[in-house]
């Protein structure tokens, strides 16, 4: 590893003047507009930044499962699929609700996601289909995903409720008291648990995965309020650690996870460490207390350890989207928003719903996904332009995948404190201007004078986001 004046073990923040604001430049007037493209969905970012939606189209007249891939710029990709829509309409009687699940991306950029579909008729019983599915990049059947579980059941309560990419390339599947694992093929992998299924002794509310490690967040039968997170070496192993957080919301950034803890009275916020143990660096001893009681909907992490709490107040005439961001310490970004909370109005009149789906981009923004009000299947993106944050800087890069730019604003060359693994350099729409860049220093004499963001991912796994000027 290179020495620089960082292995001094000195602690460093910084932080650079970016006013966060909506951006107006994005889209129509700062909107982007789909028109009938679906009703609800899930979101997820590709390491090349655009964008997957997954979900369903729902009217009167038609119910199926879509998926949307989106560039930076809020327009659909038309290398992929069906001018960037694939769909899924199996059933022509509307009785039949279709549509997919999350989408998860695989090392080799192929597609992850189950396609369901359930009858309601209000005659015969309720049942469920589930397909397991691959696709290739570019929105192509992948036909080397050549058996692919498949179940139809009526107890719809005790059926698969999410799915994971374990480490081996397997998946891992989950229901209120079991998981399952399936082959790389799709197939159910009968050599783990039973015949493919593991029994677990208590409820299952979610389950996380960051390398080998498996977490649970799960409580015993019939008792919400006693909530655990536990963790497994692996989904085979039994459980090594835990932390009976009681009550509260669970979010999980790599191997940290965060625990939103917010009654009437008291809203606080706890760290824990991949070990499940409180993060001594974060707030005091783990936590940190708030002022605001609004309801945390969404938790969004950026590369430098900030968080930012989603949280939507509507009204009659109008619904106020707001974002809190905590520093990586726990302290609330003062300089964010007023007093660390920026708040986006939209009025009723747009025509939105008052929800938002909402993800971080490497671009340095949020793009915020609405939906469309009175049952139409419109759906609008905004995008909101983030400020940096306030870094911490430490000692032993390597091991951390901490990369700091050297001199900024940049000249003709780009120099780094350490080197770029696997790095991509992006404008601020999100477009891709450079790839596969490894090496300390890079010659960026081509670009045009403007904010750039790198965007690093390290053999680790570890992501590091770091915005440049060119000067």
């Amino acid at each position: 590893m290179k020495k620089s004046f960082l292995s001094l073990g000195i602690l460093l923040s910084i932080q650079f003047g970016f006013a966060q604001s909506v951006d107006t430049n994005f889209g129509s007037n700062g909107t982007v507009t789909h028109a009938e493209k679906g009703s609800f969905f899930q979101t997820t970012l590709l390491p090349d930044g655009k964008m997957i939606f997954s979900g369903n189209f729902e009217s009167s007249t038609s119910k199926k499962a879509v998926i949307l891939k989106l560039n930076a710029d809020g327009s659909l990709d038309q290398t992929f699929a069906t001018a960037g829509v694939f769909t899924m309409d199996l059933y022509a009687n509307t009785n039949y609700f279709e549509g997919f699940s999350k989408v998860l991306v695989q090392s080799d950029g192929k597609l992850f996601f189950a396609y369901g579909n359930q009858l309601d008729n209000g005659i015969d019983p309720e049942s469920l289909t589930l397909n397991l599915m691959r696709l290739n990049a570019n929105g192509t059947l992948d036909t080397t995903f050549t058996n692919p579980w498949t179940t139809t059941t009526t107890d719809i309560d005790n059926a698969p409720m999410d799915f994971k990419i374990l480490s081996s390339g397997k998946y891992l599947s989950y229901g209120p008291n079991y998981m399952m694992r399936f082959n790389s093929n799709g197939s159910l992998d009968t050599t783990y648990g039973t015949n493919g299924i593991r029994t677990i002794t208590f409820e299952i509310n979610d389950v996380y995965v960051n390398g080998d490690n498996v977490y649970i967040d799960g409580h015993p039968t019939n008792n919400t309020s006693n909530r655990t997170l536990y963790k497994l070496l692996n989904e085979t192993a039994g459980i090594s650690g835990s932390n009976n957080y009681v009550t509260g919301r669970v979010y999980q950034n790599n191997a940290s996870f965060y625990i939103d803890k917010n009654n009437s009275s008291v809203h606080e916020l706890l760290k824990l460490d991949s070990n499940l143990a409180p993060d001594a660096a974060f707030g005091i001893n783990g936590k940190v207390s708030l002022s605001t009681q609004l309801y945390v909907s969404q938790m969004l992490f950026q590369s430098g350890g900030s968080v930012i709490m989603y949280a939507n107040n509507g009204s009659s005439s109008q619904t106020d989207h707001t974002f809190t961001r905590l520093n990586y310490n726990g302290a609330v970004n003062t300089g964010f928003g007023q007093g660390g909370t920026f708040t986006m109005t939209i009025p009723n009149s747009t025509g939105f719903e008052s929800y938002a789906d909402v993800l971080v981009h490497p671009n340095g923004s949020i793009y915020n996904l609405f939906y469309g009000n009175n049952n139409t299947n419109n759906i609008f993106l905004k995008r909101i332009l983030l400020p940096n944050e306030v870094l911490a800087v430490k000692d032993d890069i390597k091991a951390n995948h901490k990369i700091s730019i050297l001199e900024n604003p940049v000249g003709n060359i780009l120099k780094l404190s350490d080197d770029l693994e696997n790095g991509n350099i992006y404008n601020i729409s999100g477009k891709l201007i450079m790839s596969n860049l490894k090496g300390s220093e890079h010659t960026v004499n081509s670009l045009p004078k403007g904010v750039y963001i790198i965007s690093d991912k390290g053999n680790n796994g570890q992501v590091s986001n770091l915005k440049f000027i060119k000067k």
